[in-house]
């Protein structure tokens, strides 16, 4: 464990030593890219440190690796999906009213 603190705290040393280095506008595209790797990192760490992967064997390591990758996946597409329950709501609030009154208005 305190190994994987040490690596990231090398991460964060290495990118906060680089943007003194850079212009000023690369500082945020270098956080974004250190916060990513960081997630990244710690999601790998916790999907292969659980007691229901096996990678004692060439097989278990390839399912583990299929169930990171499906993990992945799922997690983005349910955040894409976040959008379109938004607009759903939206769309539903504001109902046009076609009562007869505006009808015949019309």
């Amino acid at each position: 464990m305190i190994a994987q603190w040490i690596a990231v705290a090398v991460l964060i040393f290495l990118g906060f030593a680089y943007l003194k280095l850079e212009h000023h506008g690369n500082k945020i595209r270098i956080a974004i890219i250190l916060i990513v790797g960081a997630i990244l990192y710690f999601s790998i760490i916790g999907h292969f440190n659980t007691q229901e992967i096996d990678i004692t064997s060439p097989r278990g390591i390839v399912n583990s690796v299929y169930l990171y990758f499906g993990w992945i996946g799922s997690t983005a597409s349910s955040l894409w999906d976040i959008g379109v329950d938004t607009t759903h709501m939206v769309g539903n609030a504001i109902k046009i009213n076609d009562t007869e009154e505006t009808k015949k208005t019309r």
